[in-house]
């Protein structure tokens, strides 16, 4: 069984998850030319973005910056399919490309979702369009459709 997104604090899972093999964090920071903290950052909002997945189990699509750190994490094969394992019971599968309009409408789900459990996504990491929803989610207007 998933565990409730508000039950978890994904920074704890980043912790662990850099115990047990501290150089995820220099390969995100090499990908993304960014430092320490951010990249650490980031990691938090790659476990979010699994944990939406794994709870609704639904195809969502992450931001790019989510994305080329979720490549870094998956290219650990072993601690990736490990995590995937124990913290939702399956393996979460990427399944890059697809219609540019059904990344779209997934990538607004994933916003939703997003604001629906943890508030207004950080724009450096989830884009302009993670500001607009928010906004829009506040009248209650976005969250309920499809």
């Amino acid at each position: 069984m998933v565990p409730s997104l508000q039950q978890i604090d994904h920074a704890q899972w980043v912790d662990e998850l850099l115990a047990q093999e501290p150089h995820l964090l220099e390969k995100i920071q090499a990908s993304q030319s960014i430092e320490p903290q951010a990249a650490q950052k980031l990691l938090v909002e790659v476990m979010r973005f699994l944990h939406l997945i794994g709870f609704y189990n639904r195809r969502l699509t992450p931001s790019l910056p989510v994305d080329l750190a979720w490549h870094e994490f998956i290219l650990f094969t072993r601690m990736y399919a490990s995590f995937c394992q124990e913290k939702f019971g399956r393996f979460i599968h990427h399944h890059p490309g697809g219609k540019e309009s059904d990344n779209q409408r997934n990538f607004q789900k994933t916003l939703q979702l997003y604001i629906l459990h943890w508030g207004q996504p950080d724009e450096a990491v989830w884009g302009h369009l993670a500001t607009t929803i928010f906004e829009e989610a506040q009248c209650g207007s976005c969250l309920g459709q499809s």
